[in-house]
Formats: structure tokens, sequence, C-alpha cells
């Protein structure tokens, strides 16, 4: 496998975690270095880091707060 594959799996531990729990996509890194931005992406989406993502997290911790606020008043 390629240093700089590497580095980028090991400085992210998302992505190494996801390796793991998915590890035939060793077998594309392998054959196909580039292949390790495409694996971020299916990463974040796997574990909801994308933006509209966090974006739902926040709305819904402020729905939550509102709630919240309502039921002390």
């Amino acid at each position: 496998m390629m240093m700089s594959v590497q580095y980028l799996i090991n400085n992210n531990p998302y992505l190494k975690k996801y390796l793991r729990e998915n590890s035939f996509y060793y077998k594309n890194l392998l054959r196909h270095p580039e292949f390790i931005y495409q694996l971020n992406d299916l990463m974040r989406i796997s574990y909801k880091l994308t933006l509209p993502d966090k974006l739902d997290r926040i709305k819904d911790n402020i729905h939550m707060l509102n709630t919240f606020m309502d039921v002390l008043k």
C-alpha cells in the first residue's frame, strides 16, 4: 500500500475504524490508491459526519432545548 494512503488512514481514526469494520476495502485500496477519497466519503456517510447530518443534530438539540424551556415555564 502506498505510504500516502497509509498516512491518511492512520491520521483519521474514523477512517481507520471503518476500514477495520469493512476490511474488504483493503483490496481496492491496494489496487487503486485513489479509492481512498471515495472511501472517506463512504465513511462520512456511514458515521453520519456529513454537513446535513450535523445540521440535523443541531436542529434536534435546539428543538429539545426549546421543549425543555417550555416545560420549565
